[in-house]
């Protein structure tokens, strides 16, 4: 059997190590667009949103490719993600791509109910090589991430701009011509000792803004429009707290720990919002904000797709988070027809606010 699986930033990476230390054949899907995102976008409903073309897009570009199995991590309750699996499912089979489809529950995920799901792909495969792919897959996420805020960090300091982009580029390109978890641990810590050896500004103190709203749009690149690397080359230092090595501390890690530990983002969201759950990830994209107000950063940009419930509902604090914690935050709708140029221009206003914003507070000093 040969495996395909959808894009969701760089979760490409461990996903890759854990296959390749597995032996099991996969087909990865571009980075970037491709000619089957056109045709995920015409057979998508309407109603719609932009992560469900996206990996519907992954879907039929993996198919086309060879994969005869689709691996795909869905879930449950006040959101969209709980259709996707069967809606998908339906339109591929409606275009007659013959494939395995397999939707793990990510909302009430075990060890043991993945390797029950995916028994087809681990047949005969050593036990001892499916727990070190596992193993070898989680830490690579977490080194990956700590890779990303590096990133960043360099980035908006750096004296000699497109330094880092060109590094974290080939870093991409590297990983993608690479198999095992040696061989692409030894490229990540290549990558880190390249960004710490670039020349920073140590004078140079930027603007902290704090990315919040839906994670597959915050988390991947080709969705957002690359807004990480745009505003860090405006000189902005970017936050993103919507990682999957986050994800995994907080559903995983935290849940296996006997002492309850809460989710600080979750808890803080519940002061507009008296409830545990609005869907997605919108009661954390509430207490993001008010968490990054209370770090001291500049603003807040909240992203989403059209169409996302959950967001929306975020969306109507924020006026009062605003008032009562003195943080502007600007909210990015994206989807298919999102225009690049208004896109800059909307990030760069926003910079230029914050930047008047700060001088005004400079000069009561």
């Amino acid at each position: 059997m040969k495996v395909t699986f959808p894009h969701m930033g760089n979760m490409y990476v461990p996903i890759k190590v854990l296959l390749d230390t597995i032996g099991i054949e996969y087909v990865m899907p571009p980075l970037k667009s491709n000619n089957s995102y056109e045709s995920a976008i015409k057979h998508s409903p309407e109603f719609a949103c932009l992560p469900f073309k996206s990996i519907l897009s992954d879907f039929i570009y993996g198919i086309e490719n060879g994969a005869d199995f689709i691996l795909f991590g869905g879930g449950r309750g006040q959101w969209r993600l709980g259709y996707y699996g069967d809606l998908q499912a339906e339109i591929l089979n409606r275009l007659n791509y013959r494939a395995e489809f397999v939707c793990l529950d990510l909302s009430n995920l075990t060890v043991v109910e993945v390797l029950r799901r995916i028994g087809p792909l681990v047949e005969g495969k050593s036990i001892f090589k499916i727990i070190s792919g596992i193993y070898y897959a989680v830490r690579t996420v977490y080194r990956v991430d700590r890779l990303n805020a590096l990133a960043r960090y360099t980035r908006c300091r750096e004296v000699q701009k497109g330094q880092t982009d060109r590094i974290m580029s080939e870093f991409h390109k590297q990983v993608q011509k690479t198999n095992g978890y040696r061989c692409i641990t030894n490229i990540i810590h290549d990558t880190v000792k390249l960004l710490r050896k670039v020349l920073k500004d140590r004078n140079y103190k930027p603007l902290r803004i704090s990315l919040v709203g839906e994670m597959y749009v915050c988390a991947h690149p080709n969705i957002n429009l690359d807004i990480e690397r745009k505003l860090g080359n405006m000189g902005i230092e970017m936050h993103n707290n919507l990682t999957i090595s986050n994800w995994i501390t907080e559903y995983f890690i935290k849940k296996l720990i006997p002492v309850g530990l809460k989710d600080k983002s979750l808890e803080a969201g519940k002061e507009y919002m008296k409830t545990d759950d609005i869907g997605g990830h919108g009661l954390h994209t509430i207490g993001n904000c008010i968490l990054s107000a209370k770090k001291k950063f500049d603003g807040v940009i909240h992203l989403y797709p059209f169409t996302c419930m959950p967001e929306i509902v975020a969306q109507c604090a924020f006026s009062e988070i605003e008032m009562k914690y003195n943080i502007p935050i600007m909210t990015l709708i994206i989807d298919e027809m999102t225009g690049e140029a208004s896109y800059v221009t909307r990030l760069e206003a926003f910079v230029d606010l914050l930047a008047m914003k700060t001088r005004q507070k400079m000069s009561f000093i």
